[in-house]
């Protein structure tokens, strides 16, 4: 690739960010080329239908809007209030991007055909990555250079990655699953990697048949898609495949076994997050994994369970997963409060409720803001969750608390495979579930809104949910912004 030498004070510029439209075969020199040049790579990421086609920025030191061709705007308004306004045109759109910003395609052509890197600390920024936003407004991940090469190192001892192994790469690269234990696990190790240009059930079984891999990692929701393919098509994974992992999202221990049965191939469950540029625990290929468990801390992580005032507690005890190491972002971007709110003791704080059992294996039980408190007892929405997606008529759930008066209730949203009544799954529920515990209300949904990486936005599903990425009217003194 062309590139130059850029200066150190270009380099220490806190927004210089690598812009491009989408995911896709562009990141796999994108993010690469930027780290190498000392730039601060950023990838945008979209929402969901809720607002199609909206772009998250957040955290910018200037107020403006970036609007549409068709979005009207009152531009003395915007004016008056010190707003800057841009429009995007009905062609030429190239022409037009978001403030301090490069594209790849400038960055590619503007470069001579000397390449120097700029030499970089461990402790420089590297990346910006924001957070899926499932309970709330996504963030600013700043992650540096000390996070991905501590994670690569951490990943490589756990998975035993060589130049002889083949990973299906069919997750998102804007993604911290696909862009850090895909993506840069290839090109660190020499791997080989296999791009599925757009992700369907069909499109991956094909490409797996045809091009042996010998590791995939993906999502609870892919590996059900395949489950349901193998069996209906009666068929086994390629003997190449000697792990496949899943992350992003819990997958119920029935499934995994049902998988490695039908499949063939072992399936083992990790954990992650945008903060810990992806996998900080998982169960070890050696055999010694554990249903239901997200299994123990990778090389150069520490893991804990901690209670409301940062004492760690007990094997057996659930309080909140606390994690920390050189993988361990150092906060958010332009958000001193959160960064702060997220770390105690240097420990930082995962927002995810677990336990941790005698052998060291760590377990997720929810996450600590969605747990239900109803008549002064905690109810995990996991436990009701999984009873209901026990039911054969029953394909995805997702349950939630729910102001109702003085009280809380609990609200099941489900999608079902075959029709079923809400009495039927109700009876279901309390044969296995304690009375306080059996769903108030259920729903049923066509979908259930998720993000791209499968997990479900449980914010979308109550009731007083705003999209805080749409842009709507507001009255000013003297005009609105529309």
């Amino acid at each position: 690739m062309k590139r130059k030498t850029i200066s150190q004070e270009e380099h220490k510029e806190p927004w210089r960010l690598i812009f491009k439209p989408d995911g896709d075969i562009a990141d796999v020199m994108a993010l690469p080329a930027a780290v190498l040049q000392g730039r601060i790579a950023g990838l945008r990421q979209f929402s969901s239908d809720v607002a199609a086609g909206t772009v998250i920025l957040q955290g910018v030191s200037k107020n403006g809007i970036l609007a549409g061709a068709d979005v009207a705007v009152d531009r003395e308004a915007a004016s008056e209030h010190d707003v800057d306004v841009a429009c995007q045109p009905r062609a030429g759109g190239a022409s037009l991007r978001p403030a301090e910003t490069i594209s790849l395609e400038e960055m590619m052509l503007g470069e001579s055909d000397e390449f120097a890197s700029v030499p970089t600390a461990p402790e420089d920024l590297a990346c910006i990555l924001y957070t899926s936003g499932t309970t709330g407004r996504p963030k600013g991940v700043k992650l540096t250079v000390e996070n991905f090469v501590s994670q690569q190192q951490a990943t490589e001892q756990a998975l035993e990655v060589t130049p002889k192994d083949k990973i299906m790469a069919v997750l998102p690269f804007f993604h911290v699953f696909g862009l850090s234990n895909v993506l840069h696990l290839g090109l660190v190790h020499g791997a080989s990697v296999v791009l599925v240009p757009q992700y369907s059930p069909g499109g991956l079984l094909k490409t797996i048949m045809e091009s042996h891999p010998t590791l995939v990692i993906a999502i609870p929701t892919m590996f059900v898609h395949l489950l349901m393919l193998l069996e209906r098509k009666k068929l086994h994974l390629p003997e190449s495949i000697r792990l496949c992992v899943s992350g992003a999202a819990p997958l119920p221990g029935e499934m995994i076994e049902a998988f490695e049965r039908s499949s063939g191939s072992r399936i083992l469950e990790g954990y992650g997050l945008t903060e810990t540029v992806a996998a900080c625990c998982l169960n070890p290929p050696d055999g010694a994994s554990k249903a239901g468990s997200i299994g123990v801390p990778l090389a150069g992580f520490e893991m804990r369970i901690i209670d409301d005032d940062g004492r760690e507690l007990p094997s057996g005890e659930v309080g909140e997963i606390a994690v920390r190491g050189k993988g361990v972002t150092k906060g958010y971007y332009n958000l001193p409060q959160e960064t702060e709110e997220a770390f105690k003791d240097k420990w930082f704080l995962t927002g995810d409720m677990g336990y941790q059992d005698e052998h060291g294996y760590f377990f997720v039980t929810d996450r600590k803001k969605e747990i239900i408190i109803k008549g002064g007892l905690n109810i995990s929405p996991r436990e009701v969750e999984e009873v209901l997606q026990g039911h054969p008529g029953v394909k995805e759930a997702a349950v939630i608390g729910r102001k109702k008066g003085e009280r809380e209730e609990i609200v099941a949203f489900v999608t079902t495979r075959k029709d079923v009544s809400a009495k039927e799954l109700i009876k279901h529920c309390k044969r296995s579930l304690s009375d306080f515990k059996v769903p108030d209300k259920i729903s049923f949904m066509e979908t259930l809104p998720m993000s791209v990486t499968g997990k479900v936005l449980k914010k979308e599903l109550q009731d007083n949910y705003k999209d805080e990425r749409r842009i709507e009217q507001k009255k000013t003194g003297t005009g609105s912004v529309d």
